[in-house]
């Protein structure tokens, strides 16, 4: 840190009793190129002046580079002076020892009349330092990476932690996996179509156009085949399902494939049947249903 208390003999500009000085401070005194250095100018002077500092010069260093300047406080001693404080952040480039560039300050009365202008030129140096070596005549070898040494008595716990959290995991589908299948098993796929023709009867019923009655009629039965008898019948065509049943030997199988053409013929040839043939195919398609026998493994 440089330290400078100028006195009023020093300030060839400065006139009159009541002016006390310029104290200027500097940290740090070393620092590399580009980096910033904090200059804090303090100011005395006369009670009823104002002191206001014009800020460096940086024509007359061009190494320096002013940052910032402003007035951190402002107060009245017991002897009647006043003191202004004053911050600066300087950058510094170049090498080797730098001189302050010189700052002014003016002072002023209450009603703002100019009373003093002082230049002054801060006897304090700065060293900037070089970033390569000035020496220095040829590039240097680029050095290999380096890779980390991490002790195995850090990696063990990490690989135990990750292991032991793999076989929860699977352990944890394994089982979900389980209960789900085993709550699969447990419905009846003919309760379930029983339950939907129930309500496909109620709402042919309140008013569902029989054409619309035998498509959900036909998503039941492709449904309920698919379910119990283990055939590929919600995405195959009607003759896919009648080979497949023809091969299982599936009882009523006239019946099944009656209500499933029929359903065809509603949805693809235009055919339109009335509400007492939609009930007959619904009654013949519960019949179905509840005669069906469990399918073989």
């Amino acid at each position: 840190m440089l330290l400078l208390f100028a006195p009023l003999a020093q300030l060839a500009a400065a006139e009159g009793p009541l002016y006390q000085g310029v104290r200027v401070t500097v940290v740090p005194d070393t620092v590399l190129v580009g980096d910033r250095i904090r200059c804090v100018i303090a100011v005395q002077h006369g009670e009823r002046e104002v002191a206001s500092l014009e800020g460096l010069d940086p024509a007359s260093r061009p190494r320096f580079e002013l940052i910032s300047l402003q007035r951190v406080s402002s107060m009245l001693s017991a002897s009647g002076s006043g003191k202004e404080r004053f911050e600066l952040d300087l950058a510094l480039f170049g090498s080797g020892r730098q001189l302050l560039p010189p700052f002014t300050v003016i002072l002023r009365d209450s009603e703002g009349r100019m009373t003093r202008k002082v230049v002054y030129s801060a006897p304090i140096s700065v060293f900037v330092k070089a970033l390569t070596d000035s020496t220095m005549r040829e590039l240097r070898p680029i050095k290999p990476q380096e890779k980390p040494s991490i002790p195995f008595f850090l990696i063990f716990p990490l690989i135990v932690t990750v292991f032991g959290t793999a076989v929860v995991v699977l352990g944890l589908l394994f089982l979900i996996k389980r209960a789900v299948r085993k709550s699969a098993e447990k419905v009846n796929p003919g309760q379930v179509a029983q339950r939907k023709l129930r309500k496909l009867r109620s709402k042919l019923t309140a008013g569902m156009p029989p054409p619309e009655c035998y498509e959900e009629l036909s998503n039941i039965m492709r449904s309920f085949l698919e379910n119990h008898y283990r055939i590929r019948a919600l995405e195959a065509v009607t003759q896919e399902i009648e080979r497949d049943l023809k091969k299982l030997g599936v009882g009523g199988f006239e019946s099944i494939m009656s209500l499933l053409k029929q359903a065809d013929l509603v949805k693809f040839a235009g055919r339109r049947p009335d509400i007492e043939e939609s009930r007959n195919s619904l009654q013949k398609a519960e019949e179905v249903i509840r005669s069906a026998r469990p399918a073989e493994e």
